[in-house]
């Protein structure tokens, strides 16, 4: 268990005990923000602290690598849902406290009195929670609402959200971000689609053509979205404008892993090491695999110059 100090500043709380929300919360969606606004409203008239308790890996990739089937895509990783946090509002974060529970083969086996007891109670010291209607934990998803009750936790539980009729939800935004469309994948959730993580060393072909990128580190993660975009990149807290490329870089290599890289338009940095974010724009095309690197190449200058028309025209628009 890893618990992340996001509220600096001095609490009056009149005493210890806790309100919490829990899920995978990935992408932090719009309908996410409905739980934890909902725990912040609670504690604020009962002088709780606010827990946002979450997996990683997510529950399904747990028993994907298990069972040596893919991973789901996903819409953050854990770098993203705390810099969400930590900025909801802009002026100050929205919880107090962000809890991962690193989800093991030991975690899988807790039955939910277990984790009530054990996990909530005894180590989080938790009074209160906040979850959706459909909530299920423990081994085999076995525990529910009424489990939670039977301990005497005070409850609140909060009905789907909708945002045209449509029920908003991650597995829906996953299926608009595999379609590209991102104006619908930004409307329900909130915000566009970025990740966060830390820069590491790719194999530096781009540099030998003029093209220098950033690599960042997935790790496991499959991510939602699969082509080359047009983004925002934040390092150190400056702005970039940028190219991204989401995918497995067929043209130079046959491993099955995804790779998430960006060329920061007109300036070459060395960032290895730093914690970038990636803030997908705009799609410009699906990720093809050519016969040669002249013809790799090529295409990409295209892409860079159409990048940098693309961000002209944002510059113009705000004129």
């Amino acid at each position: 268990m890893f618990r992340i100090k996001i509220n600096g500043q001095p609490q009056d709380y009149k005493n210890s005990c806790t309100i919490a929300t829990i899920g995978n919360f990935d992408g932090m969606h719009i309908g996410h923000m409905q739980l934890v606004e909902t725990m912040n409203n609670i504690a604020s008239k009962n002088h709780l602290k606010r827990l946002l308790i979450t997996f990683e890996p997510l529950p399904l990739e747990f028993f994907a690598d298990l069972n040596e089937q893919n991973r789901l895509p996903r819409l953050s990783l854990i770098r993203d849902k705390l810099s969400i946090l930590c900025n909801h509002g802009i002026w100050n974060a929205c919880i107090d406290e962000l809890v991962i529970l690193r989800f093991t083969k030991s975690i899988a086996e807790t039955s939910y009195t277990e984790f009530i007891e054990n996990i909530l109670i005894k180590e989080l010291n938790v009074s209160h929670l906040v979850i959706g209607h459909d909530f299920k934990f423990g081994k085999n998803r076995a525990g529910n609402i009424s489990h939670l009750e039977r301990y005497g936790l005070s409850l609140n539980v909060v009905q789907p959200f909708y945002v045209d009729n449509q029920r908003v939800s991650s597995s829906m935004i996953r299926e608009y971000a595999r379609l590209n469309e991102l104006k619908l994948v930004k409307k329900y959730l909130g915000r566009n689609l970025q990740y966060t993580s830390r820069v590491i060393h790719g194999n530096h072909l781009g540099r030998k053509f003029g093209v220098p990128t950033i690599n960042l580190s997935l790790s496991r993660n499959k991510p939602a979205l699969w082509g080359i975009y047009i983004a925002y990149v934040y390092i150190d807290g400056k702005q970039y404008n940028a190219v991204a490329s989401i995918g497995k870089n067929p043209t130079v290599s046959d491993l099955d892993t995804y790779k998430l890289e960006a060329h920061l338009l007109n300036v070459d940095l060395d960032l290895y090491g730093k914690v970038a974010t990636i803030e997908i724009l705009e799609f410009l095309r699906h990720e093809h695999k050519f016969s040669n690197l002249d013809d790799l190449f090529q295409q990409i200058y295209s892409d860079l110059d159409q990048a940098r028309i693309i961000f002209q025209e944002k510059i113009n628009l705000k004129d």
